[in-house]
């Protein structure tokens, strides 16, 4: 690696963990985790690095947590399981973690409420306390070139698809379980749960696969994280690296280069297109079709929101439910709603508890924010997005305005490019849901500076829509990453990767091509579609919306850290006459 990149990923890294790690220490949580830890259930039989052959001459290693009393008298149960990079070893009950306690995680990230799980639990996985005495054996997996598991290591691959798939086909053999699998866990064990149900190496999922239950995983990395609409990462995949992958690598960088052509700080220097590097690691939802629980957060825009939401989508699986939640990842997927919801999925498809009511559940658990805190509605519904949604167009004015009716004369409004903003407000007259996708279309035009010669040729943008109450004041949510002062969503776009993929956009959901750069001329005046992330709010009548329009971050939330170091300049927005610059908001009708 040459040293001037290796640099770049060190002050990259620093700028992801130094506002994670001030904020851990101010708030005491790098000495006082935010979560609860039980003793392990006296129950469970605990084996530690059993190994699964692969057929390609490794193997991978395995927690098994099984109920010593079903074992002693040879009662096969079905399993819960999980496979990441994160070494299952890392777990209070062995003594991995910081001084004793929980995973480090739970040290430095913010978190929203507090997560109670037992001892024997490893980040983001399936707690044994809960399944084991429910009838089930959890089996706990370290994907290929981690931990102590054989192979080479790599990130959101095929390749772990295939060692998962002959790992849960190994399982399902073992005289201790009944032949049924489903899967369970969060954020890359729900990723690599879309991977291996869509086997690309095998055509398919494992026979013995019944269900997934992924919480909050993103299913296209490009799209969703390293390159947010053709702005560059640079603070998260640092931030992951760091912390959670490279730690647990099994052999050496040099292996993890050698399997993906570096490491993941540089995946976009390497291939900064969609091309089949990326195309690869994006799941193929289309091709899923087993029974699937998938949650999707409105309170993760920062990472798993829009993966999580395609993958109900897009996934032909005949019997799928999508649950949705404005709160914390992890307090919510260890709650006792969303554990018995589970429970109640799994057993209907590993225990063939069919007649429990799971099948008859609508489709979607829909929750509607008012505030932060407040939850205005949590409702059933039958799809996502809504059918009955009435998408209206809010056009942007040179009053600072959103307003119904597209302004005759044309107008523009400008700001710095390196530090400057513009709000537009709309005040609802009656109570008004929102919840879908919102997007917004701007003309936009680079302008140069007090430098002239310095001439743009490209915008990086940030958007976010805030909500104000009847006193004019900002209402917060949560957001990503334990973040108590989000808005009600964001999103993002760069002037240079305006080209829409035509197959894929809809009129609500623009999605790029990103298959090249289309620089700015000077004075060129470009339509701009940018996606905002799945919503669900409720405005009461004198509440109004804020469309915020910014040329760097609008909304703090580390370890997120978007590359604009092209802006310079001014940048323009161009409204009205021929310049239909305007927000597409999801009204939706309920009563």
């Amino acid at each position: 690696m040459k040293l001037n990149q290796s640099a770049t990923d060190l002050v990259n890294t620093l700028k992801a963990l130094a506002p994670i790690v001030t904020n851990a220490l101010k708030s005491g949580q790098l000495f006082n985790p935010r979560c609860e830890l039980t003793d392990a259930d006296p129950d469970i039989l605990c084996e530690y690095d059993v190994e699964i052959p692969m057929s390609e001459g490794f193997s991978l290693t395995a927690n098994i947590y099984r109920s010593e009393q079903a074992a002693e008298q040879n009662a096969p149960v079905p399993v819960v399981m999980c496979a990441h990079p994160y070494d299952n070893h890392i777990t209070p009950a062995l003594g991995k973690t910081p001084l004793g306690g929980a995973p480090q995680q739970y040290r430095l990230i913010p978190q929203v409420g507090t997560p109670k799980f037992s001892k024997l639990t490893s980040w983001e996985s399936p707690d044994p306390n809960f399944w084991v005495p429910a009838g089930y054996a959890v089996v706990n997996v370290n994907l290929p070139g981690y931990a102590n598991s054989g192979g080479h290591p790599s990130v959101f691959s095929e390749h772990q698809g295939k060692c998962y798939y002959e790992a849960i086909e190994w399982v399902a053999q073992q005289p201790w379980c009944t032949g049924k699998v489903g899967l369970n866990g969060v954020s890359f064990l729900a990723i690599t749960q879309y991977h291996v149900a869509a086997c690309q190496a095998y055509g398919g999922p494992p026979p013995s696969l019944c269900c997934i239950s992924p919480w909050e995983g993103l299913t296209d990395p490009y799209h969703d994280t390293f390159t947010r609409s053709g702005l560059t990462e640079l603070g998260f995949p640092a931030f992951w690296w760091a912390t959670e992958v490279k730690t647990a690598i099994n052999g050496t960088l040099a292996d993890f280069v050698e399997a993906e052509g570096a490491i993941p700080t540089n995946f976009v220097d390497k291939h900064p297109f969609y091309d089949d590097f990326w195309q690869e690691k994006a799941a193929k939802l289309d091709e899923i079709t087993v029974p699937m629980l998938v949650c999707g957060s409105f309170s993760d825009h920062g990472l798993h929101t829009m993966g999580s939401f395609r993958a109900f989508m897009k996934a032909r699986s005949p019997h799928k439910w999508l649950y949705t939640h404005r709160t914390g990842k992890w307090d919510a997927f260890y709650s006792p709603e969303v554990q018995e919801l589970t429970r109640r999925f799994m057993d209907c498809f590993l225990k063939g508890e069919t007649s429990n009511g799971f099948l008859d559940k609508p489709p979607v658990r829909l929750e509607v924010r008012t505030s932060r805190n407040e939850i205005h509605a949590v409702r059933d519904e039958n799809e996502w997005p809504l059918a009955r949604t009435d998408y209206q167009t809010l056009y942007l004015t040179d009053q600072s305005s959103l307003s119904p009716n597209l302004p005759a004369a044309a107008s523009e409004m400008t700001y710095s490019a390196t530090q400057g903003q513009v709000t537009f407000r709309y005040m609802f007259a009656e109570d008004t849901e929102l919840t879908g996708y919102m997007k917004l279309r701007l003309w936009v035009e680079a302008r140069p500076g007090r430098n002239p010669r310095d001439s743009p040729d490209d915008m990086g943008i940030f958007v976010a829509i805030n909500k104000r109450d009847r006193q004019q004041q900002s209402v917060p949510f949560y957001g990503s990453v334990g973040n108590q002062q989000d808005m009600v969503t964001r999103g993002w776009g760069r002037a240079a990767r305006r080209e829409l993929d035509s197959i894929k956009s809809t009129e609500w959901n623009p999605v790029l091509k990103a298959a090249r750069d289309e620089k700015l001329k000077p004075g060129e005046i470009v339509p701009l579609e940018i996606a905002l992330y799945p919503s669900s709010t409720f405005f009461a009548a004198g509440e109004a919306i804020e469309l915020i329009v910014s040329a760097q971050a609008i909304i703090p939330s580390p370890p997120y850290l978007k590359d604009v170091s092209f802006n310079r300049g001014i940048q323009v927005i161009h409204l009205g006459g021929d310049c239909d610059s305007h927000l597409l908001i999801p009204q939706v009708a309920v009563g």
